[in-house]
């Protein structure tokens, strides 16, 4: 069964390159309509980012249209899901797994007897099938392995109650689907999506479903790279060209020469084929690139840091400055430099807990700090229950929640309500059920103890509370290697700051979206980030930052004895199509930079490409390239 795509009455599509316009066309067209009449909250736009979505608010706002809801398809399918009905329908909590809490669902994955490599590659398999929604195709899944795989994913799911990011937009487009009364309640006059390429299969079902009279999308087919959502659908323009959207080829490129040069280049190694644009009233490309070399890190950072006080002088404000890096650990270290030479920075808080080993209670203990603060604020929350109890045991427990998930599915129970049954029932009756299901239990009691611990506490007390209740929980002969400082400081590094009166769940909402999300966060000064923090975004000046080879290509591309030939030319187009869509930014200048030297050691953790080793002093020292693209986009004469 092929799904065909379903669209509003009058649908429209703007399609071009990079830099025509499409986003103006858009803007203007909202603006249009609010001056127009059309009431601001009959008209919705989907942005493909939270940053892009920033972006246009802010260009809606200088249109006279800032009333018009600017939002991305995951957070509006979350708010669908999140209403009781859909809780009831779907089985399901708008909570999204975040990257530490998948390793306890990878454990129980692991119950099914796949050899690792086979077991991700399925589960990456379901993962595009659920965002193509591949899985309304009654004949989706060919095998009984397949099959049985997929089910006991989505029993772990049901069981926790939780969502996987690639599922949210497929789980809301079946919802709305098959509730008309739900989709009625959603549902808007006019819907405007902007990077519709970018979007997943899924997310674009949603869109045209939620479009009453007029759906317009804006389009680059070249531009198809994942930056928010899972496996961005480039065939989804054509589709809505094939369902009768109404075309406008927009020619006219408003990038300074040496972007639309490095765009143009970068397409013509695409199937695409060239990108051949007029380009008014803009400097030619030789004049508006400019290539920094350095000789090391440090060195690269102070030109930047010199470049972006000449951009000062030169009049470009610091928000129209972009710094686009291709590795988070040194771009930490550029940072720290531009912010203690006295320039602010404006960059994404990196959304990731340092989670140690859930095997061992003293390594874990941010992380289980960080899921008793989820339990403290919904002592309902399945998916935090679920790694609360895996934390300490080398499998995560897998095996006893497999065997009371077996036993609560034929009762209709979710986790939180399977572990409060068998808190209530005698160890013997618990140990029929499941062999380790006591350690479950002793688990849970533990969890009531630090909710209870911490009942009415807000702000620093309850962190600091949380962290003497955690550590508390954990065997006596591990206490001691536990340093609550330090662990205090970890935990304070993901929710900071916390203002006094701030209760577990507005502590706990601050860490979901760091855990599960990634923006800038909106600051002054200049902008900084990877590739998806650019999307929606055209800066005056792109500072292409730490363009050597490792961080683009990654250095596994130049191992043949890692990556087949056939994957380095997958990966080749990969890094291409991301540099055509990143690098076609700039509107006034496209600059360069690059070090060439770094000691060893600093390389392999920055996972470097190497060309040679030489002793400095004592030392020995790694030799580096810039990146291979570089000649590439380099302005011809």
């Amino acid at each position: 069964m092929t799904l065909t795509l379903r669209t509003a009455p009058e649908a429209r599509l703007y399609k071009g390159a990079v830099g025509t316009g499409k986003t103006s066309a858009l803007v203007a067209l909202a603006a249009e309509k609010v001056a127009a009449g059309v009431p601001a909250e009959s008209i919705l736009v989907f942005a493909a980012t939270p940053d892009a979505a920033a972006q246009l608010r802010g260009r809606l706002a200088d249109a006279g249209a800032g009333a018009v809801r600017v939002t991305t398809p995951r957070e509006f399918c979350l708010e669908v899901l999140a209403t009781p009905e859909a809780r009831e329908a779907t089985g399901r909590d708008p909570r999204l797994v975040s990257s530490f809490e998948q390793a306890f669902i990878m454990e129980d994955m692991k119950v099914s007897g796949l050899k690792i490599k086979r077991l991700r590659e399925m589960l990456k398999f379901f993962y595009r099938g659920w965002t193509e929604l591949a899985a309304e195709d009654p004949e989706w899944l060919i095998t009984s392995e397949e099959e049985a795989v997929h089910g006991m994913l989505k029993s772990s799911l049901d069981f926790t109650r939780s969502l996987l990011e690639p599922e949210v937009s497929a789980l809301a487009w079946s919802y709305l689907n098959s509730h008309e009364d739900a989709l009625a309640a959603v549902a808007v006059d006019h819907v405007l999506v902007d990077d519709y390429q970018q979007i997943s299969r899924a997310s674009q079902f949603v869109a045209n479903l939620v479009a009453k009279e007029s759906l317009t999308a804006a389009a680059d087919p070249i531009a198809c790279v994942e930056v928010y959502d899972s496996y961005p659908y480039g065939e989804g323009v054509a589709e809505l060209e094939a369902a009768g959207a109404a075309v406008t080829e927009l020619a006219e490129c408003y990038l300074c020469g040496a972007s639309l040069h490095a765009a143009s280049v970068l397409a013509a190694e695409l199937d695409e084929g060239a990108v051949a644009l007029g380009n008014p009233n803009n400097l030619d490309a030789a004049t508006s690139f400019a290539e920094f070399p350095a000789d090391s890190s440090m060195d690269e950072f102070a030109s930047v840091a010199r470049r972006l006080g000449e951009l000062r002088e030169a009049g470009i404000a610091p928000e129209d400055v972009y710094l686009l890096t291709f590795n988070r650990a040194w771009a930490k270290q550029l940072k720290r430099y531009l912010v203690g030479e006295g320039i602010a920075v404006d960059s994404a808080f990196d959304g990731r807990l340092n989670a140690g080993d859930y095997r061992d209670y003293a390594r874990c203990a941010p992380a289980r700090v960080v899921t008793a603060l989820q339990l403290a604020a919904d002592p309902t929350n399945a998916l935090a229950w679920r790694c609360w109890i895996g934390f300490g045991d080398y499998l995560g427990n897998s095996a006893s929640v497999a065997e009371v998930m077996a036993w609560a599915k034929e009762r209709g129970l979710d986790l939180t309500a399977a572990l409060e049954q068998l808190a209530s029932m005698d160890e013997g009756a618990v140990s029929l059920i499941s062999a380790g299901g006591n350690r479950l239990v002793a688990a849970y009691r533990s969890g009531l103890g630090v909710i209870e611990a911490v009942q009415g506490l807000s702000g620093m007390d309850l962190v600091r509370r949380l962290v003497a209740a955690v550590n508390a929980t954990a065997p006596a002969s591990i206490q001691e290697a536990i340093i609550p400082e330090k662990v205090e400081e970890a935990v304070m590094a993901l929710c900071a700051p916390v203002p006094g009166a701030a209760t577990a769940p507005i502590v706990a909402a601050t860490v979901t979206e760091r855990l599960t999300d990634s923006r800038l966060a909106g600051g002054e000064g200049v902008r900084m980030g990877e590739g998806a923090h650019l999307v929606g975004s055209s800066p005056k000046a792109l500072l292409v930052c730490g363009f050597d080879n490792g961080f683009i290509p990654c250095r596994d591309y130049f191992d043949t004895t890692v990556v087949t030939l056939e994957k380095q030319e997958k990966m080749h187009k990969e890094d291409t199509r991301f540099l055509y869509t990143m690098l076609g930014k700039a509107t006034d200048q496209l600059q360069v930079s690059y070090f060439t030297n770094i000691d060893l050691v600093g390389a392999e953790r920055l996972k470097l490409k190497v060309d040679r080793i030489r002793l400095k002093n004592g030392q020995r020292m790694a030799r580096l390239t810039p990146s291979e693209f570089l000649p590439v986009i380099l302005p011809t004469e």
